[in-house]
């Protein structure tokens, strides 16, 4: 992906957008945000679409496109819809929700983890490539992306998982780490993988299946989709605005 030179945001101003719009979501907001084609968030898990795996097959450059949030009447394929971001061929994106003839789309650089992008992208740009079987083995190793790091590991038992994970707010902020305004959160449980997706909730005497939780406990969705260990939550993991939502990159 290439971008624009006032279009690469740092990334406290990225995770402070993201953790807005999961506020939102979670006031009971999250249908005036459809009414405007909103496209701007990480993947979600917990609702919305199945996610998918893409790649960029359009030959040149594939532009993002602004939603209704960013200009009334978008996404359109006119020009004034049109961002300075784009895509180039054989980029992989995820896959989350379409509207007509837009995908939204998410993007991680490989080499990067402050260089993303969510937005929509024609549907006609990208092809939709087939979901892989995903071994235990696929989801072992450590999976870092800003203020997040999870751990998963082989359970005790054949075929389960062990996964722990520890996030902060703020300390991408340098004047709240000098102030100590750094808010922490953690998760941890046993969960046996469906296929590429796995959930648990924290309960008091350890994991249960995420519907079992309750309203208050830590409840965690996960799903490997090629390079990338995509995680939502309920913000019920830490302290406040301490999320591990997003989508992680497992590390060397």
């Amino acid at each position: 992906m290439r971008l624009g030179h006032h279009t690469l945001r740092t990334a406290r101003r990225s995770r402070r957008a993201v953790l807005l719009a999961v506020l939102a979501s979670a006031a009971g907001v999250s249908g005036g945000w459809a009414e405007e084609n909103e496209c701007q968030r990480a993947p979600t898990l917990s609702a919305g679409p199945v996610l998918a795996l893409g790649r960029v097959s359009a030959p040149s450059r594939t532009a993002f496109v602004k939603d209704g949030l960013a200009r009334a009447g978008c996404p359109d394929p006119g020009p004034a819809c049109r961002e300075r971001a784009y895509l180039v061929t054989g980029d992989a994106v995820i896959l989350g929700e379409r509207r007509g003839a837009f995908v939204c789309a998410t993007y991680r650089s490989a080499k990067d983890e402050d260089v993303g992008r969510t937005g929509w992208i024609p549907a006609e740009a990208v092809a939709v490539e087939p979901a892989a079987p995903v071994a235990v083995e696929g989801w072992l190793g450590t999976w870092k992306q800003a203020e997040a790091q999870i751990r998963v590991t082989a359970g005790d038992k054949a075929g389960t998982l062990a996964v722990a994970g520890d996030a902060t707010w703020g300390a991408g902020d340098p004047d709240r780490v000098r102030r100590g305004g750094i808010h922490i959160g953690e998760m941890s449980g046993t969960v046996v993988p469906v296929g590429d997706t796995a959930s648990f909730a924290m309960g008091e005497n350890g994991s249960l299946p995420v519907q079992k939780g309750g309203e208050t406990d830590c409840k965690v969705w996960l799903q490997r989709l090629g390079p990338w260990l995509v995680v939502d939550d309920n913000l019920a993991c830490g302290g406040l605005n301490v999320t591990f939502r997003g989508v992680y990159r497992r590390t060397p």
